[in-house]
């Protein structure tokens, strides 16, 4: 019966959005907290088995341990080699002093190394995921190495969208190889929630990022490789990376429409038409990507100072895709187009 009620207790708190409260309720829900089972099955339920080895240790020592870790990797978490990669780049601290004497010279301190994503990672925990890591990946680890900048330039990040098609062709294999074997997944993007305001002059996002989470670049790089070849979604799903819809959903989906309606046309240009637009987006939906309220306001400002223009098919698209659940905001701007296409034409007959 003691067995049963612990069991059942670590199935309620693994769908608790935050266990703090339930914590803090008694010392029987403290001591569940403390299960490396219920830590690992909350990770897993909460964040999915492609993040939770990022999450476990950005939750911070007093959550991430060696049986926590050893029951996530037996519950099918995914480590990579970019996890591994990006976890020797972040590991340990600075010598404070060292820092301080460098700031009093003036020797150009880059601080944005310090107090990183996995700088107080205890050891036993880092050598755990290396070793274990190792063992499972069964190749080169090539710790110094960059998987995420391999895949920049496997994918043509450094080339024009019209150049990058044709080299990420020829290096599909490669590809492949990254994501099966190597199970290259980038770091989740950085939650809204922690995004901050950008300065005037645009703030300056470091590489890796303290807080680990991938930055907006590191993102769209991504996104780009997905919209010049969707089968890569396919790819991470086949090794467990499942949110990668989610985490990619707002810059995929609204890339596609700016490929669909570029905002510098050729002359030869013609506007899609609905059906066209529907037909684009339609394909993204069956990888599991989805048209959100967001996405929709988001691209009614988008092409705003082109909404007479792209308007119609594209908003009529969307009421289309979303049926009764369109957001209002679509049908008072089509309102709007109409009316202002109305007036138009009725003063060209005045002429």
């Amino acid at each position: 019966m003691e067995s049963l009620c612990s069991e059942l207790k670590v199935e309620i708190f693994r769908y608790v959005s935050t266990p703090i409260a339930l914590i803090l309720l008694n010392r029987n829900w403290y001591s569940t907290s403390q299960d490396p089972h219920a830590r690992a099955e909350w990770l897993i339920y909460k964040y999915g088995r492609a993040h939770s080895l990022f999450h476990a240790i950005r939750l911070g020592n007093n959550f991430v341990t060696v049986e926590v870790v050893q029951v996530l990797l037996a519950k099918k978490a995914v480590i990579s080699r970019y996890f591994i990669q990006r976890l020797v780049m972040q590991f340990g601290t600075s010598d404070p002093k060292l820092t301080e004497m460098r700031i009093k010279y003036n020797m150009n301190v880059d601080t944005s190394k310090d107090e990183t994503w996995a700088s107080n990672l205890s050891l036993p925990v880092f050598t755990k995921l290396v070793t274990e890591a190792t063992n499972e990946l069964k190749c080169d680890m090539a710790i110094r190495g960059n998987d995420l900048e391999l895949f920049h330039y496997l994918t043509a990040g450094a080339l024009t969208i019209n150049q990058a098609p044709a080299v990420l062709s020829e290096n599909i294999q490669h590809i492949e190889d990254l994501i099966i074997n190597k199970k290259f997944i980038p770091f989740p993007p950085r939650p809204k929630t922690l995004v901050r305001k950008s300065s005037p002059g645009g703030e300056v996002e470091y590489y890796p990022s303290k807080d680990g989470y991938e930055n907006n670049r590191q993102i769209n790089l991504i996104s780009r490789a997905v919209l010049i070849q969707p089968e890569l979604v396919n790819l991470w799903k086949n090794i467990g990376y499942n949110e990668v819809c989610s985490d990619l959903n707002e810059i995929v989906v609204e890339g596609t429409l700016l490929v669909c309606l570029p905002p510098n046309p050729p002359d030869n240009w013609i506007c899609p038409s609905t059906d066209d637009i529907i037909e684009r987006l339609q394909k993204l939906f069956k990888l599991g990507f989805r048209l959100t309220d967001r996405i929709i306001e988001e691209s009614i400002n988008l092409f705003e100072s082109r909404i007479n223009i792209v308007g119609e098919p594209l908003l009529n698209a969307f009421s289309k895709i979303q049926g009764n659940s369109t957001p209002a905001i679509v049908k008072s701007t089509l309102t709007k187009i109409r009316k202002t296409g109305k007036k138009t034409r009725n003063s060209r007959k005045k002429r």
